[in-house]
Protein backbone atom coordinates (compact mmCIF):
# COMPACT_ATOMS: atom_id res chain seq x y z
CA UNK A 1 0.00 0.00 0.00
CA UNK A 2 0.98 3.73 -0.99
CA UNK A 3 2.48 6.07 1.46
CA UNK A 4 0.25 8.55 2.72
CA UNK A 5 1.12 11.91 4.36
CA UNK A 6 -1.40 14.65 4.40
CA UNK A 7 0.41 17.20 6.05
CA UNK A 8 2.61 19.59 4.14
CA UNK A 9 6.49 18.75 4.87
CA UNK A 10 8.06 22.21 5.77
CA UNK A 11 11.94 22.74 6.25
CA UNK A 12 14.41 25.34 6.99
CA UNK A 13 17.02 26.55 4.09
CA UNK A 14 18.71 28.54 6.51
CA UNK A 15 21.71 26.84 9.39
CA UNK A 16 21.41 23.34 9.45
CA UNK A 17 20.73 21.44 12.88
CA UNK A 18 23.03 18.53 13.37
CA UNK A 19 24.16 18.16 8.97
CA UNK A 20 26.10 14.49 8.14
CA UNK A 21 29.49 16.24 7.91
CA UNK A 22 31.62 14.24 4.87
CA UNK A 23 33.77 14.05 1.89
CA UNK A 24 33.47 13.49 -1.71
CA UNK A 25 33.14 10.15 -2.53
CA UNK A 26 34.68 10.89 -6.09
CA UNK A 27 38.04 13.57 -5.53
CA UNK A 28 39.35 15.69 -7.98
CA UNK A 29 41.26 18.39 -5.99
CA UNK A 30 41.20 20.09 -2.98
CA UNK A 31 39.82 19.09 1.34
CA UNK A 32 36.20 19.62 0.44
CA UNK A 33 33.70 18.92 3.03
CA UNK A 34 29.95 18.50 2.62
CA UNK A 35 27.02 19.37 4.68
CA UNK A 36 23.94 17.57 4.38
CA UNK A 37 20.41 17.28 5.96
CA UNK A 38 17.99 14.90 4.75
CA UNK A 39 14.13 16.43 5.70
CA UNK A 40 11.68 14.33 3.65
CA UNK A 41 11.93 11.16 2.99
CA UNK A 42 8.77 9.09 0.73
CA UNK A 43 7.33 6.45 -1.31
CA UNK A 44 9.16 4.06 1.12
CA UNK A 45 12.36 5.25 0.74
CA UNK A 46 12.82 6.08 -3.00
CA UNK A 47 11.96 9.46 -2.84
CA UNK A 48 13.91 12.31 -0.70
CA UNK A 49 15.04 15.76 -0.08
CA UNK A 50 16.95 18.01 2.47
CA UNK A 51 19.90 20.86 2.16
CA UNK A 52 23.67 20.30 1.25
CA UNK A 53 26.35 23.00 1.04
CA UNK A 54 30.04 22.25 0.02
CA UNK A 55 33.49 23.58 0.51
CA UNK A 56 35.83 24.56 -1.77
CA UNK A 57 37.10 21.68 -4.13
CA UNK A 58 36.42 19.89 -7.47
CA UNK A 59 34.72 16.75 -7.54
CA UNK A 60 32.99 13.57 -9.87
CA UNK A 61 29.34 13.32 -9.88
CA UNK A 62 27.44 10.20 -10.89
CA UNK A 63 23.79 10.23 -11.10
CA UNK A 64 23.38 6.29 -11.51
CA UNK A 65 20.34 4.92 -10.14
CA UNK A 66 18.71 8.40 -9.49
CA UNK A 67 17.67 11.94 -10.66
CA UNK A 68 18.54 15.09 -8.63
CA UNK A 69 16.84 18.09 -9.17
CA UNK A 70 19.00 21.18 -7.45
CA UNK A 71 18.21 24.56 -6.00
CA UNK A 72 21.28 26.51 -5.29
CA UNK A 73 20.47 29.25 -2.38
CA UNK A 74 24.16 30.44 -1.53
CA UNK A 75 27.22 30.88 -2.65
CA UNK A 76 28.06 29.75 -6.79
CA UNK A 77 29.76 26.89 -8.77
CA UNK A 78 30.48 25.28 -11.92
CA UNK A 79 28.82 22.15 -13.10
CA UNK A 80 30.93 20.60 -15.73
CA UNK A 81 29.49 17.99 -18.75
CA UNK A 82 31.32 14.91 -19.65
CA UNK A 83 32.01 16.93 -22.86
CA UNK A 84 33.48 19.91 -21.43
CA UNK A 85 29.86 22.08 -21.83
CA UNK A 86 30.27 24.24 -18.49
CA UNK A 87 27.18 25.41 -16.49
CA UNK A 88 27.69 28.65 -14.32
CA UNK A 89 25.33 28.61 -10.84
CA UNK A 90 24.58 30.65 -8.47
CA UNK A 91 21.65 31.31 -5.91
CA UNK A 92 19.14 30.92 -8.00
CA UNK A 93 19.43 28.82 -10.52
CA UNK A 94 17.93 25.39 -10.73
CA UNK A 95 19.02 22.31 -12.61
CA UNK A 96 18.61 18.59 -13.54
CA UNK A 97 21.00 16.02 -13.11
CA UNK A 98 19.72 13.21 -15.11
CA UNK A 99 19.75 9.22 -14.15
CA UNK A 100 23.64 8.76 -15.24
CA UNK A 101 24.94 12.45 -15.33
CA UNK A 102 28.85 12.00 -14.93
CA UNK A 103 29.97 15.70 -14.90
CA UNK A 104 31.99 17.03 -12.11
CA UNK A 105 31.20 19.95 -9.66
CA UNK A 106 33.62 22.95 -9.31
CA UNK A 107 33.37 25.27 -6.06
CA UNK A 108 35.61 28.05 -5.62
CA UNK A 109 34.47 29.09 -1.89
CA UNK A 110 31.23 27.67 -0.96
CA UNK A 111 27.72 26.50 -2.32
CA UNK A 112 24.52 25.51 -0.68
CA UNK A 113 21.29 23.73 -2.32
CA UNK A 114 18.17 22.45 -2.09
CA UNK A 115 18.03 18.96 -3.21
CA UNK A 116 14.75 15.91 -4.23
CA UNK A 117 16.01 13.38 -5.47
CA UNK A 118 14.37 10.26 -6.87
CA UNK A 119 15.74 6.74 -7.08
CA UNK A 120 15.32 5.16 -10.90
CA UNK A 121 16.07 1.81 -10.16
Amino acid sequence: MAEVNSRLVRFSAGPMTDPVVGKPSRPMEGATVFRTMTCFEGNGGRASSGIWESTAGKFRSDTTGYIEFCYILEGSCRVVDPDGTVHSLKAGDPFVMPEGYKGHWEVDEFVKKIWFVTLTT
